[in-house]
């Protein structure tokens, strides 16, 4: 009899591991993937950009210790990441948080209560996962909001990157070379409204489709040259000296305009 129930529960346990290995797979494969359909491709940062904002549209304005840095919010385009910024941000999480890793000239990520990007004691929300909110009208151009990507580990998957939490990405710009240019357009499928506007606006083609992306700047892309030209510690990606979020506020595009 005993050897019935530990057979019944051997067989049991490893068809509960092949479900879970399976639904991971499914999962991730499925998050990694959007279809993009270049015809239909609305490129909405560069109206961002542009200054071209509705009076009712979401805005960011985030003071940093090198100057303050404005973003329009895509509620319609990450809806799940905007409200967990939103809620943080409104709640006073960000304020005197840390830039704890930049990569010079390229991008720096932020958001941490602690210098080197680890968590505050007891807070734990950052360990929760958000679905990636991938979208074909949404690139990683200069001056883009970027889910962290977070390591977890379990027992049946290993180690995988789940995104969400608190802490985010801003991208500065890789140099376009001619020779990046010419890979760059080599790889079009169609058009070339999107390697258009890499070449013009800045980015980082190579994160394309791979986070979510859930904000851009429109005012004080010189701070984030600021902040990316920064030297990091020997040996890491941590800013040599502190570079602070003093705050985010977040109101109406009509709002902000009356914000000094």
């Amino acid at each position: 009899m005993t050897k019935k129930i530990f057979n019944f529960l051997l067989v049991a346990f490893l068809v509960f591991a092949a479900i879970t290995a399976a639904t991971f797979i499914f999962n991730r494969d499925k998050d990694k993937t959007s279809a993009i359909d270049r015809d239909t491709v609305n490129l909405v940062q560069l109206d961002t950009i542009s200054k071209k904002i509705a009076d009712d549209a979401q805005v960011a304005v985030i003071s940093t210790s090198y100057g303050e840095i404005r973003a329009e919010l895509y509620t319609k385009y990450a809806p799940d990441t905007t409200a967990r910024f939103i809620e943080l941000a409104q709640q006073g999480y960000y304020d005197g948080t840390y830039v704890f890793q930049l990569e010079p000239d390229i991008y720096f990520a932020a958001g941490s209560p602690e210098r080197d990007g680890s968590l505050a004691d007891g807070y734990n929300k950052d360990d929760e996962s958000i679905p990636q909110e991938l979208s074909q009208d949404l690139w990683p151009f200069k001056g883009c909001f970027i889910s962290c990507g977070l390591s977890k580990t379990s027992f049946f998957s290993g180690t995988h990157t789940v995104f969400g939490g608190s802490r985010f990405m801003v991208t500065d710009s890789i140099d376009f070379t001619d020779e990046i240019k010419t890979e760059l357009y080599n790889g079009k499928e169609g058009n070339t409204a999107i390697e258009d506007a890499f070449v013009e606006y800045g980015g980082i083609p190579n994160y394309s489709q791979q986070m979510t992306i859930f904000a851009q700047t429109y005012d004080g892309m010189d701070v984030i040259d600021k902040i990316t030209s920064q030297e990091t510690q020997e040996d890491s990606s941590i800013p040599a000296s502190d570079i602070i979020i003093d705050s985010v506020k977040i109101c109406t595009y009509k709002e902000s305009l009356d914000m000094k």
